[in-house]
């Protein structure tokens, strides 16, 4: 108990620890984290299982684990408190930094579940979408993962080996997908190509249809880029002769598909064609019928649930170098896992919805295997409570190789794979589930983090889908996402007004939304077009819209906007306002030097002026890399100095970079405006 209590002091006065900005922060920092490692509470709270990759995403995932009642800075009702991931790779020559996100936490009390088990530790995925480097089929690429979890302080970038407070670090090795080998050699492909680069409005299938033989050259290019599924006769040429993977592995698919047709002649067929091969048919059936929850070659280790894209995710750990069906310049391999909820904890299980990961032979395979990351989209809309009903729900993952598992019974295990239960919190919402028009992210930030009075984001306002923070009080710029939650067979539309100047209209363009598929290419792009007359929208369907996308488009201006929502024959109007500015900083760099950047001498002082503005300023600063520098944040015109007395080389410059608040394309900010100019110092025969 005295333990907990000093962990406990120790946590509340984090906060104010870190906010202070007095010049001995580090060395306090460095105190405190040795009284923590002393009451052994750098994991007491929250503690990482696993970091693993999904290669058709280009995900990252941390799965980790929130394991008290308290420590985390309030209820659901409340602001709560912050997990940061950062995370890196290394491909073979350094520590690379990824990036980082971050996951809401709040005070959850501990119920129990239908068993009478404590409902903890509640397990959290943490994702990060990169752009890793990758090569062709024949060229494995495995880089190393880090994932380093921090508790209410972003873990400093390009410093892999930072030691967190509150928190831990995982490291595992993942795999990238191989890119594609396109070969244009065909002139009729080269002119489709070449057309639709040349009109970017005319969709790919609309060109071929004007080209010679574009149709037909299409699909086969579109064949080209799916990797071929091996036969019977392939996989024997592959496996045979390799103890350690076995007819009943490798012929797994080909056996249960003759097996399940219940036909006996293609059962007949079937043992033939094994027989061509020398293999003994009952074999394979007698090692399938000895074969259940096998994780030799597979096995699910940790699953949780992204709060920030609402996805189900597992991380599985693929085990040897060969039996997943080929390389990776064939189609491989499916990992099925299937998700299931116990909604009701009422000891029943609810079929959630099944996804799977491609898998292929990789005869470089690290020694303690690879991670990767099973993600499943689902819409939790209809079974959202509000904030002083935290809902906690039980789920299970089951995995099975290249079968897909069982939609009925979440118990049934295949022959390799298994199964994983843990803890789940959803997101809270209304409560109410009731038809009315409602937008709830608006340029990648919550409604309710952007001011009604201005268009601003308030303080402490963060971006929906990573929880990354962005600057007190910015505006908006680019394209502007609107997301809401969907009801299918109802129509929607916006309307813009210009507080300015009062001009208004409808949202009508078309935009393209992401859906999602459970098997590869797993995901699916569609467009979502206005009614020409009503300029109402259909809502869409989970599956077609993961994201909830109800409008991307670029309003332009630098004016006051007003959002009015409505539904097609439904009383209410959802009204929100937006601050756009899609000006850069407008900056001004003046040398005195006559247009010649030879004009100062050695010890010379270096003079001018500058100017900096921007109706939404982050922040300047003016350097001299002779030395000196002058920065501010708000907007100026003034002169400067620099002398250039004890200058190690003879050139350099002066540079002015002016960095705005504005949101961008509603996912990036810190856009800049910046311009240098080149000096290069004569010599001074005075000095010496």
């Amino acid at each position: 108990m005295d333990r907990q209590k000093n962990i406990q002091d120790l946590r509340q006065s984090f906060g104010a620890l870190h906010a202070s900005e007095h010049p001995s922060t580090q060395k306090t920092l460095s105190d405190f984290k040795e009284s923590v490692i002393a009451h052994s509470g750098n994991t007491f709270y929250e503690e990482l299982q696993s970091v693993s990759y999904n290669p058709d995403m280009q995900r990252l995932e941390a799965i980790f684990a929130t394991k008290r009642d308290f420590g985390y800075n309030g209820s659901l009702c409340t602001a709560g408190s912050f997990a940061f991931v950062r995370f890196y790779l290394d491909y073979g020559s350094g520590w690379e930094d990824q990036g980082y996100t971050a996951v809401n936490e709040h005070d959850i009390p501990t119920s129990n579940d239908c068993t009478k088990n404590p409902e903890k530790p509640l397990s959290y995925s943490a994702s990060l979408n990169i752009i890793p480097k990758t090569n062709f089929c024949s060229q494995h690429v495995l880089p190393k993962a880090r994932a380093i979890l921090e508790w209410n302080k972003i873990p400093p970038a390009n410093m892999p080996d930072y030691d967190s407070i509150w928190g831990d670090t995982v490291d595992d090795y993942v795999q990238i997908k191989p890119k594609k080998f396109i070969i244009l050699e065909n002139e009729n492909l080269a002119q489709l190509v070449e057309l639709a680069v040349a009109q970017p409005e005319l969709k790919m299938a609309d060109a071929a249809k004007i080209i010679p033989n574009g149709e037909m050259i299409l699909a086969q290019s579109k064949a080209s880029l799916s990797p071929q599924v091996l036969d019977v006769a392939s996989l024997v040429g592959i496996y045979k002769g390799n103890e350690t993977v076995s007819a009943a592995r490798f012929g797994l698919q080909n056996v249960k598909a003759a097996l399940d047709s219940f036909d006996s002649e293609a059962i007949s067929q079937n043992i033939d064609l094994w027989k061509q091969y020398g293999i003994d048919w009952t074999q394979i059936i007698g090692e399938l019928e000895n074969t259940n929850a096998d994780v030799s070659y597979e096995q699910i280790e940790n699953v949780g649930l992204d709060y920030n894209l609402e996805q189900f995710v597992a991380s599985i750990r693929i085990k040897r170098p060969a039996g997943y069906s080929g390389d990776l310049c064939s189609a491989g391999s499916l990992e099925y896992v299937s998700f299931w909820a116990d909604w009701n904890n009422d000891c029943n299980w609810h079929y959630v919805g099944t996804t799977t990961v491609n898998v292929h032979d990789i005869n470089d395979i690290p020694a303690g295997g690879l991670s990767y990351a099973a993600i499943l989209p689902y819409d939790f809309n209809a079974i959202r409570k509000e904030c002083f009903d935290p809902e906690v729900v039980k789920i299970r993952a089951v995995l099975s190789w290249n079968v897909a598992p069982s939609t009925t019974d979440a118990n049934s295990l295949q022959y390799w794979g298994n199964r994983v239960d843990t803890y789940v919190q959803i997101k809270p919402g209304t409560g109410t589930g009731a038809l009315e028009p409602i937008i709830n992210i608006l340029g990648g930030i919550p409604v309710d983090k952007i001011s009604d009075f201005n268009g601003l984001t308030i303080p402490g306002a963060k971006f929906a889908l990573n929880q990354v923070g962005v600057n007190d009080y910015s505006p908006f710029g680019g394209i502007i996402v609107v997301q809401g939650p969907s009801f299918l067979g109802h129509r929607y539309r916006i309307k813009v007004t210009n507080m300015n100047t009062l001009a208004s209209y409808y949202i009508s363009n078309d935009f393209t939304i992401v859906g999602w598929l459970p098997v590869p290419p797993y995901v699916q792009y569609n467009t979502v077009s206005a009614d020409p007359l009503t300029f109402y929208y259909d809502y869409q369907s989970f599956d077609k819209n993961t994201d909830n996308v109800l409008a991307r488009w670029s309003p332009g201006t630098n004016d006051l906007l007003k959002l009015e929502m409505d539904i097609e024959g439904v009383a209410g109007v959802f009204t929100k306002y937006i601050k756009m500015d899609n000006l850069a900083p407008s900056i001004n760099l003046v040398v005195d030097d006559l247009g010649d950047c030879t004009h100062y001498k050695m010890g010379d002082t270096i003079t001018g002026s500058y100017s900096v503005y921007d109706a939404h300023l982050r922040d300047y600063s003016l350097i001299c890399t002779f030395g000196g520098s002058i920065s501010g944040t708000s907007n100026a015109s003034n002169t400067y100095s620099f002398p250039t007395a004890g200058a190690a080389t003879p050139c350099g410059k002066v540079a002015l970079i002016a960095y705005e608040k504005t949101i961008y394309d509603s996912q990036w900010t810190n856009n800049y405006s910046y311009t240098e100019q080149i000096i290069c110092l004569q010599p001074n025969d005075s000095v010496k």
